[in-house]
């Protein structure tokens, strides 16, 4: 995952994206100051890997990777929920305390399952239950030749992000058609609230659900779009297929740093399945999960999602809804709410909002 801004306190209520921080670091010494104390022999070079284990932790890390020494392993701190040891060919993921051990176990239940339906993920490797080298069970997945969509957002081109997401639609879909008779009881439910109480303020697909929510932003982006009221009746109508939705098995936590790149730059494959559960399937096309750079490309929406969405009906199959529906409801639940302005970006987000609504209207 990379580095990003996360929306603050109220969740989808500031307009920012709802994707945790990603900040790696552990000690914090500034780049000249180190390169200065470490030539003149005052600090010594230490890595994530001896910040966060001790010595007797990284013996056991060695006899667990079955390698003499651990040159060449490496730790990232990426994300709020977990470390991960990288070898060359597998992940260690080392839960960072108790609270986030339910979603190592989600994900080491959803492997295997994907693994039988030959959705490109992680194949579980592996638990280690060793208190000696970590506190609590430690997942061991196989490791991607291959770099996430983070890494080339910055300078990708609106082909390249379509093409992204044409490819992304296709593994969706796969797994998507999860019959949900098979998918492990331990997963067979929508994910649970975060147990962290900043995310348990964001909000995800499910939450707009809520009897009268999706209505009542309409009402208020109607009026902020110069439309008249009755509109919001024809969105109604037009969206209700997509509430309709039958639940699926989603990640529900898509974003541009679970998305793996091949060297061909087509999609090869989904990682981080911590929130997997059986819940609506839009759950997996909502870029309020995403960081901000999806959204340089929001005056684009319409031609992304169709990509997006086509792509994805075409390889599952069966009577869906049609993409200009998945917009227009995307585009309600996405909208920065006028009481979250309070940045230059959420108010050109609004903005932007607002045009794409129009836009869509004249389509429905």
């Amino acid at each position: 995952m990379p580095v990003s801004s996360k929306r603050p306190g109220s969740g989808a209520a500031s307009g920012f994206p709802r994707r945790r921080s990603t900040t790696t670091s552990a000690v914090v010494i500034t780049k000249p100051a180190r390169d200065v104390a470490r030539r003149h022999g005052t600090i010594p070079s230490v890595s994530a890997l001896d910040v966060v284990l001790t010595p007797p932790q990284r013996e056991r890390l060695r006899v667990h990777l079955g390698v003499p020494e651990l040159s060449g392993i490496e730790l990232t701190g990426e994300g709020w929920h977990r470390f991960a040891v990288l070898a060359p060919d597998r992940v260690l993921l080392l839960p960072r305390s108790h609270r986030w051990v339910p979603g190592l176990d989600r994900e080491a239940a959803a492997l295997p399952l994907l693994a039988a339906y030959d959705i490109p993920a992680p194949r579980l490797l592996g638990r280690i239950t060793d208190d000696e080298f970590w506190p609590y069970p430690v997942t061991v997945i196989s490791r991607y030749a291959a770099r996430s969509w983070a890494a080339y957002e910055n300078s990708a081109d609106l082909v390249a992000v379509q093409r992204m997401l044409t490819g992304l639609g296709q593994v969706i879909a796969d797994c998507h058609s999860i019959p949900v008779s098979q998918v492990p009881e331990s997963i067979a439910a929508p994910t649970p609230h975060s147990p962290d109480p900043f995310e348990a303020e964001l909000r995800h697909f499910v939450d707009y659900l809520e009897p009268g929510r999706v209505e009542k932003i309409s009402y208020a982006l109607a009026e902020a779009a110069g439309l008249p009221g009755t509109r919001v009746d024809r969105w109604l109508e037009v969206i209700r297929p997509c509430l309709d939705l039958a639940p699926t098995l989603t990640h529900r936590d898509l974003n541009e740093g679970q998305i793996m790149i091949g060297a061909d730059q087509q999609v090869i494959g989904l990682i981080d399945w911590e929130s997997a559960g059986v819940q609506h399937p839009l759950s997996d096309f909502d870029f309020g999960e995403w960081g901000f750079g999806i959204f340089a490309w929001e005056a684009e929406f319409s031609t992304l999602r169709r990509a997006f969405w086509d792509s994805y009906a075409r390889a599952r199959g069966g009577d869906l809804p049609d993409w200009r529906a998945v917009h227009l409801l995307m585009t309600i639940i996405g909208a920065p709410p006028p009481e979250g302005l309070a940045t230059a970006w959420t108010r050109r987000r609004r903005q932007l909002t607002v045009a794409n609504l129009r836009q869509v209207d004249g389509l429905v």
